[in-house]
């Protein structure tokens, strides 16, 4: 092996490191915001359950108007009467979205690291895997195939 591969080889090993060691230390933190994360979606939920029984304007101004409802979920029912399913979809919390970028990035880091192993290997064991992949593609195809 030359120096320069040598080197590569060093340079990747350091990449796969810095990533684990990264993976390691989000985990908990991401295992957390998944929690509040789930929480919050779980009470948006009921929050559009609960908007969905008033199936005109008209019926939620009258539960608002008897106190059934407070100010604020009577906006929100309005809102959900105007918007239909887009207001379900718009309405997610920060944390959900913080959530969902603090997991994309845990997936990059994982990818990185199932990436920067693959090139530290022999060229055989990249020809035998290439050779794998290509095969179970090939039997997915064949399947696909037969359903048609």
């Amino acid at each position: 092996m030359t120096t320069k591969k040598k080197e590569e080889h060093a340079a990747l090993k350091i990449e796969i490191k810095v990533r684990e060691i990264l993976l390691k230390r989000l985990t908990h933190p991401a295992e957390l915001l998944n929690t509040v994360a789930k929480k919050e979606s779980d009470l948006r939920t009921k929050r559009v359950n609960n908007a969905r029984e008033y199936k005109t304007y008209t019926e939620a101004q009258d539960a608002y108007g008897w106190g059934i409802i407070t100010d604020e979920e009577f906006a929100g029912i309005t809102k959900a009467l105007e918007e239909g399913d887009e207001y379900i979809e718009s309405t997610r919390t920060p944390t959900e979205l913080a959530n969902e970028m603090l997991r994309e990035f845990i997936e990059r880091l994982e990818s990185d690291v199932r990436s920067f192993k693959y090139e530290l290997l022999p060229p055989e064991e990249k020809e035998r895997i290439h050779k794998e992949s290509e095969e179970r593609r090939a039997r997915i195809e064949a399947r696909k195939g037969g359903r048609q």
